[in-house]
C-alpha cells in the first residue's frame, strides 16, 4: 500500500470513529463543535487522496464522482452550521448525515474489495465497481428509511 493509500485509510478511520461519536453525542456543544470538526477534516483527507488514486481502472470513474460529490455535501454541511442562515440545522443535519452514510457504504464496498474471502467472487475491476455501486444504493436506501426518524428524534430531543 502507498503513502497516499494509507493517508486514505488512516482518514477514513478517523472518520468512521468520529462519525460514530457524533451520531450518538449531545448536539450542539463545545465537544461536538471539535469532534465534527475532526469529522469534516478527515472526510476532506478522505476525498482528497481517493481523487488521487487510481489503481483499480487507472481513471477517473465512479468513486471518483461519489468523492466530489462526498465533498460538495460535507462543504454544504459545514458551511450550513458556519453561516447560520434560515433553516440551517436542517441542512447541516441533513448532509452530515448523509455525509455519514456514504462513508459507511464506501467502508463496506472497501471490505468486499479487501477481505479474501469476499473478494474471491470479484474477478475484475468492472465487477468490483458494479458491487460498490450496489453498496451504495442499499445504504442509500437505508439512509432514506432512517435518517428521517432519526433527524425527527434529535430534533424533538433539542426541543
Amino acid at each position: 500500500m502507498s503513502s497516499l493509500g494509507i493517508a486514505h485509510l488512516t482518514a477514513a478511520l478517523a472518520g468512521l470513529a468520529l462519525g460514530g461519536i457524533i451520531v450518538f453525542a449531545h448536539k450542539g456543544t463545545p465537544t461536538h463543535r471539535v469532534i465534527g470538526s475532526g469529522y469534516v477534516l478527515a472526510i476532506l483527507v478522505v476525498n482528497v487522496t481517493g481523487l488521487c488514486l487510481y489503481r483499480l481502472t487507472g481513471r477517473f470513474g465512479p468513486f471518483h464522482a461519489l468523492a466530489l460529490l462526498s465533498l460538495a455535501t460535507i462543504a454544504r454541511g459545514f458551511l450550513a452550521a458556519v453561516q447560520r442562515r434560515d433553516r440551517w440545522l436542517h441542512t447541516h443535519y441533513y448532509c452530515m448525515a448523509w455525509s455519514y452514510v456514504g462513508l459507511l457504504a464506501a467502508a463496506c464496498a472497501e471490505s468486499v474489495v479487501r477481505v479474501p474471502a469476499l473478494a474471491a467472487s470479484i474477478s475484475s475491476p468492472s465487477r468490483a465497481i458494479g458491487m460498490g455501486i450496489a453498496i451504495a444504493g442499499l445504504f442509500t436506501l437505508l439512509g432514506a428509511l432512517v435518517l428521517p426518524r432519526a433527524q425527527a428524534r434529535s430534533f424533538n430531543s433539542r426541543a
